[in-house]
């Protein structure tokens, strides 16, 4: 059966999210989470994605990211898990998949839009990793909250 078309709108912002393989563990020290974020900063500027607000859990990643073109948010995640997935790979000795399939995203309106935000943000109070959003050195709260 064919996979569904994503939906992509062009200047609106996503709710993206990305699950570990068997929601096992993505980032193993804090050398990991920095090139993620690297990544996602060269392709989003190289695809022309707009990262507004993230979280990098240790299995898991949330963006609201708005993208310029139909592909962009599509290309910028893809070359970020490929490079992020081929890195780990070869420092574990690992092969194969890092990253459970397609990355889901969804479409975000205007009152939707903050408590996505929110929700990103305090994703790592609700886990219990730390007792403020800002304390979470791998999310954008610190730089919202500042």
């Amino acid at each position: 059966m064919a996979r569904l078309a994503r939906v992509v709108a062009p200047g609106l912002p996503h709710h993206v999210t990305q699950r570990g393989n068997r929601r096992q563990p993505t980032f193993f020290d804090e050398g990991d989470y920095r090139l993620y974020l690297d990544l996602l900063a060269d392709n989003a500027q190289r695809f022309g994605l707009q990262v507004w607000a993230y979280c990098l859990m240790p299995n898991h990643v949330h963006l609201i990211a708005v993208p310029e073109a139909q592909d962009s948010l599509t290309r910028a995640l893809a070359e970020t898990h490929r490079r992020y997935t081929r890195d780990i790979n070869r420092r574990k000795g690992w092969k194969g998949f890092l990253w459970q399939g397609r990355f889901a995203s969804f479409v975000l309106d205007e009152p939707h839009l903050l408590a996505a935000a929110r929700y990103v943000e305090t994703n790592p109070v609700r886990a219990r990793l730390v007792e403020q959003p800002e304390d979470w050195a791998f999310s954008s709260a610190r730089a919202h909250l500042a």
